[in-house]
């Protein structure tokens, strides 16, 4: 599947039928039930009937993957469970100990992420991170919250999420958040972003670029001493 293929139009989200079956393809790799938990409001919320849209004919795609949404504000009690901040935001709940969301539309490059996310909650069999690096992650007992900034034209910003995303996986400490840098412009000069993608560590250090796991976890090192 080319990630970086328009699967928007100007009014609604229409995904391709070849893109469609392709990911229906590789859901069939998906072991156990993921919940997409999509959180939308009716006003001032860009693009959430948009990002509704594309998450509901992801979620058809196959029989474990379901979709639950919350039409609501950020005091609701579903809302405050997840600890959603803004929208629209999607939690991806599977086999992940951390949390997974996205912040704003993931379309574009990032399309690809919110596949890949799904497939990865689905799965049994581990991470496919180095074994160091696995239990140096699953050992960390402090709160770590990393906040990936991207773009939906930047080719190198689903790597900075999947890696956050795979750290998340291991480890109910840990948060980590796709952020669609221009919906969330406030946030996003809040954080410094003039490139993409960024990850703001626990809002203290950061690293720009699709970095290695491994060069991820020395700044998550500094972050966290």
């Amino acid at each position: 599947m080319n990630q970086g293929e328009n699967i928007m139009s100007e009014h609604k989200v229409k995904i391709e039928d070849k893109i469609l079956n392709e990911i229906k393809g590789m859901f069939q790799s998906i072991e156990t039930d993921v919940t997409l938990h999509m959180f939308t409001r009716k006003d001032h919320c860009l693009l959430c009937n948009e990002t509704l849209d594309l998450v509901q004919q992801v979620a058809t795609q196959s029989d474990k993957v379901q979709l639950k949404l919350c039409e609501c504000d950020i005091n609701s009690e579903e809302a405050k469970k997840w600890k959603i901040e803004r929208h629209p935001a999607i939690v991806v709940e599977g086999q992940s100990k951390g949390l997974i969301r996205f912040y704003g539309i993931p379309s574009g490059y990032e399309f690809g992420s919110l596949i890949e996310s799904i497939i990865m909650s689905g799965k049994t069999n581990g991470s496919d991170l180095e074994p160091e690096l696995v239990e140096e992650i699953k050992a960390i007992d402090k709160p770590l919250h990393l906040q990936v900034f991207v773009t939906p034209t930047c080719p190198y910003c689903p790597t900075a999420v999947l890696n956050a995303f795979k750290l998340a996986m291991l480890n109910e400490n840990i948060t980590a958040d796709m952020i669609e840098a221009t919906e969330f412009q406030e946030l996003s000069m809040k954080y410094q972003v003039q490139g993409v993608p960024k990850t703001v560590i626990n809002d203290s250090w950061d690293v720009v670029g699709g970095v290695p796991p491994q060069a991820l976890m020395e700044k998550v090192r500094l972050a966290l001493n």
